[in-house]
């Protein structure tokens, strides 16, 4: 028998099924009928809440999406900006490499309309914020903004290139903490070059 749920508390029961089995599933195989079952709601729950699969995969991604932004809170401003970019690249991968399911999702195509995904687009750009803030305070990228956005752009790049050859099992074995942290270093330095 389904659970009676709040609407609001349904909303966010089918959020945390479909993110669970994201661990298992890619998002093109995600079953809407087994979130729903997961969640002890009716098999048209998830399309009342969300319209379509589509719009659960997003509201599972700004979930992401929020918990990365989190993890990449910048540290005290008494630490070096160098250790600053490092720790904010570190968190990222680490972010990537501990649940992949959700930075797939995050990372997918499925969210390229601007009108429809505006609030995923608003929170990719206040990921990328602090490590733009953080270029801009070293003073390697001199004051222009498309430099610095060049140099933040590139960096991200590296580090989430690193990551999805690390996912799809393109580096055998996994990088040990040692080799994930030199990797990061290597991306930071891109973002510091004079």
């Amino acid at each position: 028998m389904a659970q009676r749920y709040h609407h609001g508390d349904l909303r966010e029961k089918l959020v945390a099924s479909a993110l669970e089995l994201l661990h298992r599933d890619h998002p093109e195989d995600l079953s809407i009928r087994e979130v729903a079952r997961l969640a002890g709601a009716s098999s048209g729950a998830p399309y009342h809440h969300f319209g379509d699969k589509t719009g659960l995969l997003a509201a599972c991604a700004m979930v992401g999406w929020k918990e990365l932004i989190a993890q990449l809170e910048a540290p005290s401003s008494a630490v070096p900006v160098v250790e600053q970019l490092q720790a904010q690249g570190q968190a990222y991968l680490d972010y990537a490499l501990h649940k992949p399911g959700r930075y797939r999702l995050m990372m997918s195509r499925l969210f390229q309309d601007p009108e429809r995904f505006s609030e995923l687009r608003e929170q990719r750009a206040l990921a990328m914020r602090g490590v733009l803030h953080l270029i801009a305070q070293s003073g390697t990228a001199g004051t222009d903004p498309v430099v610095i956005k060049q140099r933040g752009v590139a960096t991200w790049s590296m580090l989430h290139g690193y990551a999805l050859l690390c996912l799809d099992g393109s580096i055998r074995p996994l990088p040990t903490a040692s080799q994930q942290a030199e990797a990061v270093r290597l991306a930071m330095r891109m973002a510091l070059l004079p």
